[in-house]
């Protein structure tokens, strides 16, 4: 009996020891199992729908130790696995060891076999639910992953952005901090007077979010200063003032320039936010630095080098304090 009762407080010690292991305080839930570096695909059950969503594991991920993950949305008439190249976020994902996470929608795009987001406000009534998607694609990569939740980040292009923002508008606190690049919201466009404007009661993050933003003065699908198809109309510098706003920022950002690149940070914000503002004045609708996709400049506009997109943002998401 002496003996049992040993070898069980052994054995029960040593699970406990390997799950402390596995993150140095308590296991995530899908800690322990490795997968082969490599991109895949993985169905994910929301509501009575069968959702895709992409994925990308980096080399040095064996399942022991939380990791940060980026989820990034595509934009309209799109697929997950095409943000994945347009991104280009599974070069930082392996240097840096994180899992690059791209959900795909399910409204139809203009082009066969692509997809667009149910963005509340915007969107016809009746679609798929997004909102409970991105929740239930979160839930799925953190029971299946080892995942850091305190180091969970969005990004999202165009409308992307758009479904992103509305997400983190809704109220839900997921995400760390978030990137957009030619898309950013701050809730239903709204007219008054004439004029369009970010709908307050349609914004009411839960907290203060970092977060950075690219626009392009050259683009013609998401126009800067506004206007455009019924979904924008309040233009990219009406957004950021309105996150400005949000985040309880204080005076004026530190402006920097070069060349084309102009960008502006706003760095005393309520809760340690942060806000970087990066405008490109030739940029289209388009990723900056992005090498792929490059048969779409002529509809989407020039893709600016001046500034790699996806190194900034990895590079600002880095700084944030969980």
């Amino acid at each position: 009996m002496k003996e049992e009762f040993a070898r069980k407080a052994t054995t029960g010690l040593l699970v406990l020891i390997g799950l402390m292991g596995l993150s140095g305080t308590a296991a995530a839930a899908g800690c322990g199992t490795p997968q082969d570096a490599g991109r895949y695909t993985m169905e994910v059950r929301s509501g009575d729908k069968a959702r895709q969503v992409a994925y990308f594991i980096p080399s040095g991920y064996d399942g022991s130790r939380k990791v940060p993950v980026v989820f990034d949305f595509h934009g309209s008439t799109s697929t997950g696995n095409e943000q994945l190249d347009r991104s280009e976020w599974e070069r930082l994902a392996e240097a840096k060891g994180f899992i690059a996470v791209a959900p795909q929608g399910l409204m139809p795009g203009q082009k066969p076999e692509t997809f667009s987001w149910n963005v509340p406000g915007v969107t016809a009534p009746g679609g798929p639910d997004d909102m409970a998607f991105i929740r239930d694609a979160i839930k799925a990569v953190e029971d299946r992953f080892c995942v850091d939740d305190t180091r969970i980040f969005g990004t999202g292009f165009s409308g992307g952005g758009r479904v992103l923002s509305q997400y983190i508008c809704n109220g839900n606190t997921e995400f760390a901090a978030a990137g957009f690049v030619v898309g950013l919201r701050a809730g239903y466009p709204k007219e008054t007077a004439g004029t369009w404007a970010p709908d307050s009661d349609t914004c009411k993050p839960a907290r203060p979010l970092s977060l950075i933003a690219f626009a392009g003065l050259q683009d013609k699908i998401n126009p800067y200063d506004g206007g455009g198809l019924p979904y924008w109309q309040y233009g990219a510098e009406a957004a950021l003032q309105r996150w400005v706003a949000l985040d309880g920022c204080k005076g004026e950002p530190t402006v920097s320039e070069n060349g084309t690149v102009r960008t502006s940070r706003y760095e005393d914000c309520a809760g340690k936010a942060r806000i970087v503002s990066t405008v490109i004045s030739d940029g289209g609708h388009t990723w900056p630095s992005s090498t792929a996709l490059l048969r779409y400049q002529k509809q989407l506009g020039k893709i600016s080098y001046a500034v790699n997109a996806t190194d900034e943002i990895w590079r600002f998401f880095e700084t944030v304090t969980p």
